[in-house]
């Protein structure tokens, strides 16, 4: 071979992948490759719109559903498949929702989800954690439910809700053909004073013969939570109160002192300062009511005629085998 022929193979060797670079390359693929392929693998038990429900994340729900139903009902087999059968269906109808969600580019932020999390935390207080571990719940679990919660309720208030319309004639007409449901029933304005002995009921009931005002009397030595304000009750009507304290309220002319009562609570004395006899409302007093009673009604309907809509186009495929061999497996 001439100095040409050996310069000429040097430079072809010197392009060629060094052979350890080739084996390592080669691994590389086939474990990249048998990455897809778990993942391509994990069985999945129903398909919407090609969006996959995996079977763990079914059998999860399952694990959840279960032991919240009487142990005598998971005895018949029958009972138990339509109960896998109602979950699946479920699962289902959020998926469909979770994909018109993210055709409307409606989503949940960080700031709104903690901003939730923290008000439902305040609202439990310090017995929230203790709560989660009673329930069995994992708290990513639980944080995960209340963002698909906020989810779904963006979702409707912006594809249903927002499209309903309620005209004043039409409430004004909905009030008219339903006058007997707004009746106001007849209801006093109440102030209590409540003591824990019958000796501190006899003191109060003296101050008050004696001509001391009731508000300051109860101020003084109430120990019910209204005490702060006089004992001020606000306007109730019947069946509010327990008997024989209801009995006692309704049959207090205006600005009379009750006689001593007791209850589970304690020694009550009342005394009622306003009267208001039952009626039938009128309109302008009840529209925001009936208004809000139409919207109701409308909201439940177009919730349900939207949900069957996109039930209806979407492309939904359960996948039998899977289903069937997990409730082989089962029994």
């Amino acid at each position: 071979m001439n100095n040409a022929s050996m310069q000429m193979s040097a430079k072809i060797m010197s392009l060629m992948p060094n052979p350890r670079y080739v084996l390592f390359g080669l691994a590389l693929i086939f474990i990249v490759a048998c990455d897809k392929i778990n993942i391509f693998s994990r069985p999945y038990v129903a398909t919407v719109n090609g969006a996959k429900i995996y079977l763990d994340e079914y059998q999860s729900r399952l694990n959840q559903k279960m032991p919240m139903l009487p142990k005598d009902l998971l005895l018949n087999q029958s009972n138990y498949k339509r109960i896998e059968e109602e979950v699946l269906d479920v699962m289902i109808t959020e998926k469909i929702m979770y994909l018109r969600a993210q055709e409307l580019n409606v989503s949940v932020s960080a700031g709104e989800l903690e901003a939730k999390i923290s008000e439902v935390i305040k609202d439990y207080g310090t017995d929230f954690a203790n709560l989660l571990v009673q329930e069995n719940v994992r708290y990513e679990d639980w944080k995960d439910d209340i963002k698909k919660e906020m989810l779904f309720k963006k979702l409707v208030a912006v594809d249903v809700n927002a499209n309903i319309r309620i005209s004043e004639d039409e409430a004004e007409d909905y009030f008219n053909e339903n006058r007997n449901k707004y009746k106001v029933e007849s209801r006093v304005r109440v102030y209590q004073i409540v003591v824990s002995d019958l000796a501190k009921a006899k003191e109060v009931e003296a101050r008050l013969n004696a001509g001391v005002d009731f508000k300051l009397v109860a101020t003084e030595m109430s120990i019910a939570p209204e005490a702060i304000s006089g004992g001020d009750l606000g306007f109730i009507t019947r069946q509010i109160m327990p008997e024989p304290l209801d009995d006692t309220i309704f049959k207090l002319p205006v600005n009379k002192v009750s006689p001593i009562v007791q209850s589970p609570y304690g020694f009550h004395i009342f005394k009622v300062s306003e009267i208001q006899s039952a009626k039938t409302g009128n309109f302008a007093d009840m529209k925001e009511e009936v208004t809000a009673e139409i919207r109701a009604q409308k909201e439940d309907a177009a919730f349900t005629t939207w949900l069957e809509a996109l039930k209806m186009k979407a492309v939904i495929k359960k996948e039998s085998t899977v289903l069937r061999e997990k409730i082989q497996k089962r029994s």
